[in-house]
């Protein structure tokens, strides 16, 4: 028996697995890192290996995850997933030194690869093909305004109440353990099951030359917003800053990067075009980004205008695999799994890279490194088939 589609209902979930799952238990850990930091002894190389344990290990569980929601659906593999995140959440708590805290990340990050192509997967069996830019771009502005809102009162509102540290992390825990609960609740599944899907089906779409591409600046995009996330606390603070106006600069950035989220996909939907909006993303993130590390007390004004770049390209990463030919919304899941496969390298490398940069040179010169990444983003741009889904309505499932 079909479902009836529920757009709106199932683009609010989406937010709420995206807000709390990684706007609240990813995030807390940058604007928590100096505490952390000084409990643990974690160095600025260290901590870009903490950070980037979590890319890492949602590169490592990816390919299953993508295979997974295309072969049970959404609905159950992220509830199941978002409860094995929220474990290793509240695990934080007892790491008793920097390798525990990695190994803890390692794991919230596996369940991130299930997760994550449940999203967009679930979104194109309720939203119209034409619309899923939109759809996207909505979950990914929750995620965006939910660190955000971490960003800016984990240190200063959280961390008091809670006890610290550790007692944000077991709360974190908790909240997305309610939220998975409420996925499994509300969440419907209307587009058809392959129910023999395995990894083979995610790997065998690496032959997808246009999915290679997206893939390419998915892993120089959010590689370089994990890597800049992760620095930027503690760099600032480490700066004489002082802990809220460290919060109000990075949720400034932040929220602005929320904005182009739904800015981006909307104005790409009207035009009925993506590449432009890839193309000019990546400049005007990578020249201002370039204006941080050449001026560092600009520091406000050049993230806000680089959140600007980065935020309208990040949601179209995500919708496109379901729009490229030989992908389309039935084998968006295993798209979306090599997809998370190789962009998700580039979360564990970029922030360690740049940690390794920041002890070893300085911290402007980690930004400037920074800056040329997303400036590599229009490489693979200029070279893809300029194309968007046509109007249609979701495949449901017989």
């Amino acid at each position: 028996m079909n479902e009836e589609a529920r757009p709106v209902r199932t683009t609010a979930l989406c937010a709420m697995m995206q807000g709390i799952g990684g706007g609240l238990g990813w995030s807390l850990v940058p604007p928590l890192m100096p505490a952390i930091a000084k409990d643990l002894g974690v160095s600025h190389a260290m901590g870009g290996v903490v950070w980037g344990a979590a890319p890492l290990g949602i590169a490592l569980a990816s390919p299953l995850g993508g295979a997974a929601v295309d072969r049970f659906g959404p609905r159950r593999v992220a509830a199941i997933a978002m409860f094995a995140g929220a474990l290793a959440c509240a695990a934080r708590a007892w790491a008793s030194n920097a390798w525990e805290l990695a190994a803890c990340m390692l794991v919230f990050g596996m369940h991130v690869g299930f997760v994550a192509p449940a999203i967009p997967k679930a979104l194109a069996g309720h939203v119209a093909l034409a619309k899923l830019g939109r759809a996207n771009g909505l979950a990914l502005l929750a995620y965006t305004l939910g660190t955000a809102a971490t960003v800016l009162i984990a240190r200063t509102v959280l961390a008091p109440a809670l006890g610290g540290w550790r007692g944000c992390m077991i709360f974190a825990g908790a909240a997305m353990a309610i939220a998975g609960i409420g996925w499994y609740g509300l969440v419907t599944d209307r587009i058809a099951l392959s129910r023999h899907a395995g990894i083979r089906d995610v790997l065998r779409l690496g032959k997808n030359v246009d999915l290679v591409r997206v893939a390419a600046m998915h892993f120089l995009l959010f590689g370089g917003y994990l890597a800049l996330l992760g620095i930027l606390p503690r760099a600032l603070a480490d700066n004489g800053l002082p802990p809220a106006r460290v919060g109000v600069a990075v949720a400034t950035w932040l929220a602005i990067a929320g904005v182009a989220n739904g800015f981006g996909p909307w104005l790409s939907d009207r035009i009925g075009r993506r590449r432009p909006l890839f193309l000019g993303g990546a400049a005007v993130a990578g020249a201002a980004l370039g204006g941080f590390a050449l001026a560092p007390t600009a520091s406000i004004p050049c993230l806000a205008i680089a959140a600007l770049g980065g935020g309208c390209i990040a949601p179209l990463l995500f919708a496109m695999p379901a729009e490229l030919p030989g992908v389309g919304p039935a084998r968006a899941g295993a798209a979306l799994g090599l997809l998370m496969l190789i962009g998700q390298v580039g979360g564990f490398l970029l922030p360690t890279l740049t940690g390794a940069i920041a002890q070893a040179v300085s911290v402007p010169a980690a930004i400037g490194a920074l800056a040329l990444v997303h400036l590599a983003i229009a490489i693979p741009a200029m070279t893809m088939r300029d194309r968007t889904a046509e109007p249609a309505a979701p495949m449901v499932e017989a």
